[in-house]
């Protein structure tokens, strides 16, 4: 049986679940005008912000995570002004500038609506001959020679979730990034000669030499853009009606063929077992970056060019399937990365297992969930107040972060799923996603979703913090 046959023949033991409707989603209105060479710009965002809460709003808060240097490094987002309902307000900024407070003229009743409307300017960190110019940066809002990296470069509204506003400060390691799912209508101004990543709806001259791109695009946590000179050569192809690209160099074209392939089989695996993904497109582009071996945004992720270097790494393949998982987990289901970092990290990191298991190599899946324990086991006794489900601000640092959150959370689910049965713990999580998407999830979400595909209670630290992990 050839892997693609018994991938199938696999997933077809496993049950689909209904699908949810989600709420209406914000929708911004974005032009931004980029200068390559010097990695700036400038631009405008309007968004229609609707109180969704239960009481009236004198205030609206917005994230400029490009600011948090130890994550952005030397990258910087400023509000020049800002518009509510067309009169002016002053808004201020708080927890390392990367929190706007924006004043309402009056307070907004519940279920009332009104335009927000930020100016903006940004640069991004320069990547020099030696590298990054600091320890601690990913490389997520990065000029290098032939490459503008930018993500979370624009004012993004914070969620308003049970507890209020979320505004927590930014931790030194982790993902920070946190959004409603929203709709995006996007004008981009380039140079003549550059590529946008990812591709435009339609390119028009817009004269001086440079050419006007737009976009319009649905349910996104995040737009993402990557600008290169044209050094990286694109390959393409399709799965499970998702258009896939991989954008590397070609003196990468060997990762540039293992990605593409281990992308159309991993969106094939998890179409099947979770659920169709809401996105027509996938990026993949290959990044300089550090601390990291690859990246998630919405329709869109980087992998770390020193791993490309190695692409027959058993690692690589980890790499590109974790972060296509990420486009379930994250993308179309979001979460709270500061307050339950686990809930997408775990889960990205268990169907990477899955995919691997299915469509690569089971003595390779094997040895990835056996290093999942010990790091796990090392963590427990090293720190034996947190748990999977601790907040990234609990976790002292990325090492004792990622054994928890990552394997520490992905032994956990494989340990429910030898509980539960396959065929109860696949209807769960596709319940989970179904009923998701385009929404926050919490964890209870996902124990629920447990509890009604099998008819159980499901027992795992996971959910209860009291319980001893199942080591």
């Amino acid at each position: 049986m050839d892997r693609k046959t018994r991938c199938w023949a696999v997933v077809a033991l496993f049950l689909a679940a209904g699908w949810g409707a989600a709420d209406a989603a914000p929708r911004y209105r974005m032009s931004l005008d980029v200068d390559y060479a010097a990695g700036t710009y400038s631009g405008e965002v309007a968004i229609d912000y609707a109180n969704g809460a239960d009481i009236a709003q004198t205030e609206v808060f917005f994230r400029l995570y490009g600011n948090a240097d130890a994550l952005y490094g030397a990258a910087s987002i400023v509000v020049t002004s800002a518009d509510v309902g067309g009169q002016s307000v002053s808004p201020s900024l708080y927890a390392d500038d990367t929190v706007v407070f924006v004043p309402l003229p009056s307070p907004l009743a519940p279920g009332d609506a009104t335009e927000i409307v930020l100016r903006f300017e940004g640069s991004a960190a320069r990547l020099g001959p030696t590298g990054f110019a600091t320890d601690s940066e990913y490389g997520l809002l990065t000029r290098s020679d032939s490459m503008l990296t930018l993500t979370a470069f624009y004012p993004i509204l914070a969620p308003y979730t049970s507890e209020g506003w979320a505004i927590d400060p930014v931790a030194p390691h982790g993902d920070a990034a946190f959004a409603d799912a929203a709709d995006y209508d996007v004008t981009l101004l380039v140079p003549q000669g550059v590529t946008v990543i990812p591709v435009p709806n339609s390119v028009d001259d817009a004269g001086d030499g440079r050419v006007r791109c737009t976009f319009a695009k649905t349910g996104l946590r995040d737009f993402p853009l990557v600008l290169i000179d044209g050094s990286l050569t694109p390959r393409s192809a399709t799965a499970s009606g998702v258009t896939i690209r991989a954008w590397y160099p070609l003196r990468h074209e060997q990762a540039s063929l293992i990605t593409l392939d281990r992308s159309v089989a991993s969106v094939d695996v998890y179409s099947a077992l979770f659920g169709p993904l809401p996105f027509a497109c996938v990026d993949i582009v290959e990044a300089p970056l550090q601390r990291v071996a690859g990246v998630e945004c919405s329709g869109l992720f980087l992998v770390a060019a020193d791993y490309a270097a190695s692409p027959r790494d058993p690692f690589f393949d980890i790499i590109v399937s974790h972060e296509m998982a990420h486009q379930w987990f994250y993308a179309a289901v979001g979460n709270d990365p500061t307050e339950e970092p686990w809930l997408d990290e775990s889960l990205a990191t268990f169907a990477s297992n899955v995919f691997l298991s299915l469509a690569v190599s089971d003595d390779v899946a094997r040895a990835e969930r056996a290093q999942w324990a010990t790091a796990y086991q090392q963590a427990l006794l090293s720190a034996p107040d947190l748990r999977v489900a601790s907040p990234l601000y609990a976790f002292p640092d990325s090492g004792t972060y990622s054994a928890f959150a990552y394997s520490g959370g992905a032994h956990e689910l494989d340990a429910l799923r030898q509980a539960l049965g396959d065929d109860a713990f696949f209807r769960g999580l596709a319940d989970y996603y179904q009923g998701g998407l385009g929404r926050i999830a919490v964890g209870s979400d996902l124990e629920r979703s447990f509890r009604d595909a099998c008819g159980c209670w499901p027992t795992s630290p996971l959910f209860d913090s009291a319980r001893t992990p199942s080591l």
